[in-house]
């Protein structure tokens, strides 16, 4: 049961650029939860939302409070608008409350203590980035730090903000 609990944490590696997977290589998730939010209030994710950019932190990482007010920050990029962007921690309600309070961040920190997001996105270490496209296929499946501000990461994430929904395949049979 504790080993259950137990996360790998990815201590002295460095932040790096966020890497997109090819469109053909994408698989689908099913993506349909509710969870509570800091400080208040529920929120739905689902892969039909559009392009969802999810981080798994915990205030204790090394550098916690460097990547999420980065996150916070990125998120008021004008070109990177149609891109939801989420935080997700395990720890308890008032301790993530506490710590979003004192940070003043903007951005939605759920909290996934009973497991029901990571039935769909596995958290196999922490920190740990999923960007999901518009066609809810996982995009980036990425552990450890993220170099939010470099120029890759910025023109990966704009990349998933400006795909379209691929076309659905016609399986009708013509005659």
């Amino acid at each position: 049961m504790w080993r259950a609990e137990l996360f790998v944490v990815r201590p002295g590696m460095r932040p790096r650029a966020l890497a997109l997977r090819a469109s053909s290589e994408r698989t689908p998730v099913a993506l349909d939860v509710a969870l509570p939010a800091v400080p208040e209030g529920i929120q739905r994710l689902t892969s039909a939302d559009g392009p969802l950019l999810l981080h798994y932190w915990a205030p204790w990482e090394r550098h916690a409070r460097d990547q999420v007010r980065s996150l916070d920050s990125l998120r008021h990029q004008p070109e990177l608008e149609g891109l939801r962007i989420v935080v997700v921690c395990f720890d308890p309600f008032p301790s993530v409350t506490r710590y979003v309070t004192r940070q003043r961040l903007r951005l939605p920190v759920l909290l996934d203590g009973p497991g029901e997001l990571r039935r769909s996105l596995p958290c196999p270490s922490l920190p740990y980035t999923y960007v999901i496209d518009r066609a809810g296929r996982i995009a980036a499946a990425q552990p450890g730090e993220v170099d939010w501000w470099s120029r890759e990461t910025r023109s990966a994430l704009l990349r998933v903000v400006e795909e379209r929904a691929p076309a659905p395949i016609d399986r009708s049979i013509h005659l």
